[in-house]
């Protein structure tokens, strides 16, 4: 069954997101043992990361993954990498062996993917997703082929928006992790909210167990 969805003010957005992570964070590595956290990028979740990086987790046993990222160098301004690393690595003083970036700025993108596959866990203890505005989440966009892979856990794919280019984690691997919160605001994405929420065949609903966390204006909650 799907989750109900969390809908919370504009100006808590953050805040909330933040608190949803940080308590799976904690509940993960209650035994001591270490935890993966995978972040996508976008302007919902970079708030959250910047609201995370003020919370109590035990951080040294947290590894960083990535749900998706563009081929640009990570210093690049559409770098999902770069985000993360000024909202989050570095207020944490994160050191470098528990980030496992996607290498976006390599010229061979089939092998980077297949490097990257060989980086993940099992299965990922927590992810944090995002939807665009044509119901895509990760990199994983309405119709694209990648939508019906089984095996692979990690492709090279080209989306509608520059650039172009991106590498992505598949559905089996979001479909199999622990805990997925899923964060949207804004009213341009409330019919996409609703569409998803109604388990149309969008990329975003195809994760079912996600927790879906949004302002009101994208759940229709505005008026």
């Amino acid at each position: 069954m799907r989750p109900t969805p969390i809908v919370v003010e504009k100006e808590a957005l953050a805040e909330a997101g933040a608190d949803w992570v940080a308590r799976q964070l904690v509940e993960a590595v209650a035994g001591g043992q270490r935890v993966s956290l995978a972040l996508s990028g976008g302007s919902t979740p970079g708030p959250v990361y910047r609201e995370l990086a003020k919370r109590d987790v035990p951080w040294a046993l947290v590894d960083f993954y990535f749900v998706d990222e563009r081929f640009v160098p990570p210093d690049h301004p559409e770098s999902n990498y770069l985000l993360a690393e000024e909202a989050l690595f570095k207020p944490l003083g994160v050191p470098p062996h528990q980030i496992f970036r996607m290498q976006g700025e390599r010229a061979d993108r089939e092998q980077a993917a297949r490097d990257y596959e060989q980086l993940l866990p099992p299965e990922l203890d927590v992810v944090v997703l995002g939807m665009g505005e044509d119901g895509h989440t990760a990199s994983l966009f309405p119709g694209h082929e990648a939508l019906q892979e089984k095996e692979r856990r990690v492709l090279t794919v080209v989306g509608p928006k520059p650039p172009p280019w991106r590498m992505t984690l598949t559905l089996p691997v979001l479909q199999s992790a622990h805990q997925v919160l899923g964060l949207v605001s804004g009213a341009g994405k409330r019919d996409m909210v609703r569409r998803m929420l109604a388990g149309e065949d969008l990329p975003a609903a195809k994760v079912e167990h996600a927790q879906w966390m949004m302002d009101r204006a994208a759940a229709d909650q505005d008026k």
